[in-house]
């Protein structure tokens, strides 16, 4: 079950999955807080939502922005709004062009 209007994700708390928000900007970053006892989730954000699953982290996300599969593509584009990993997708890293060399 979701946990909402949070200040911090504690090193116990099952709800490893987070979405932090700011009212001016209506959120900043989701992700992963890591593995429970060993990380925690501490900002200067005023609310920090908890999720128990990355499925229903990308369910908020993409329904608080309106945009279809929003989470994926900010996973796959290594956006600075996803802190990872994700367990589900993986970032897609574009192949360099290469140049061919001139015909003579």
């Amino acid at each position: 079950m979701a946990q909402f209007s949070l200040n911090e994700i504690t090193k116990s708390n099952p709800n490893r999955w987070f979405f932090v928000s700011d009212v001016a900007e209506m959120f900043n970053v989701f992700g992963y807080a890591g593995d429970i006892n060993v990380s925690e989730v501490v900002t200067g954000q005023p609310n920090i939502g908890a999720f128990l699953t990355e499925d229903e982290l990308e369910v908020y996300v993409d329904t608080e922005t309106g945009i279809a599969n929003y989470y994926k593509d900010a996973v796959e584009s290594s956006s600075e709004k996803f802190q990872g990993p994700s367990g589900k997708y993986e970032p897609i890293i574009p192949e360099p062009e290469i140049e061919e060399p001139p015909v003579e």
